[in-house]
């Protein structure tokens, strides 16, 4: 078995990545449970209750990554306004990517007949969003945000 200090950078850039999205996930839905217990049923004009807290959750656990990775992951101690700028579009796009895909899952089990009933719904549709938008802000970090320019 390998040691962690010989692993590529590759390996050990996405099990620090995995580390902290799965801290930044229990981040996330902690405060998606919390708000979905706490916001008012009123629902506004395009979103509802489960809209509002997915999208409030997600900035929560957003924090958490942008923090964590840019310090642990991507070694990057300077002050960069663009790379928060390129972050902030990046996870711009991850949380409409993430809220719809949640809302869809969520839509197809209220909806189609054979997943009516199946159990844990709301934590279903978390991971599906959760997983797919992991894959897209791993990506969009590693080749974009926090691409390390060639000396």
């Amino acid at each position: 078995m390998k040691r962690a200090k010989d692993l590529p950078d590759i390996q050990k850039q996405l099990i620090k990545f995995t580390l902290i999205g799965i801290f930044a996930v229990m981040v996330d839905f902690i405060f998606y449970y919390m708000f979905m217990h706490t916001l008012p049923e009123k629902e506004t004009l395009l979103l509802d209750k489960n809209d509002i807290s997915k999208t409030l959750s997600f900035i929560c656990g957003s924090i958490v990554t942008y923090n964590l990775n840019k310090y642990w992951t991507w070694k990057q101690k300077d002050r960069s306004n663009t790379r928060f700028t390129k972050f902030i579009s990046l996870y711009l796009v991850s949380l409409l990517l993430n809220v719809g895909v949640n809302k869809g899952a969520l839509l197809a089990f209220e909806n189609v007949d054979f997943l009516q009933s199946v159990p844990f719904q709301f934590p279903i549709a978390f991971v599906m969003a959760t997983g797919f938008s992991a894959v897209f802000n791993f990506a969009g970090q590693k080749v974009w945000v926090f691409k390390v320019k060639a000396s």
